[in-house]
């Protein structure tokens, strides 16, 4: 996957940085891009034929291995926010000390 959207010319440059757009033969560009769109069409259709025997004959255990990780994750999450809100509160009371220490 691409991290920018690149150029529908072709190129591999960003649609903001390429400098080729009015330069490309309008026909060529047309080949370019249904050949483009072929190759994504047929990956996609093969990836939905992939996607419907792994549920077929994976998805109970996949099931089963998502509940088991979203639960430890989940245990992660919570302890993740225990220990931000006692960092906030450690903050705090410093702030605390500190304001009342400087107004002696």
């Amino acid at each position: 996957m691409e991290s920018i959207e690149s150029c529908a010319c072709g190129s591999s440059k960003s649609y903001e940085q390429c400098c080729g757009c009015d330069t490309v033969d309008p026909v060529e560009h047309a080949m370019m891009a249904w050949h483009k769109a072929f190759f994504a069409a047929h990956n996609d259709a093969m990836a939905e034929r992939m996607r419907k025997r792994i549920e077929t004959s994976y998805g109970p255990v996949m099931d089963k291995a998502a509940d088991a990780v979203f639960e430890a994750i989940g245990k992660v999450w919570s302890s993740m926010l225990t220990q931000s809100e006692a960092k906030k509160e450690v903050a705090s009371k410093l702030q605390k000390i500190f304001s009342e220490a400087n107004k002696r």
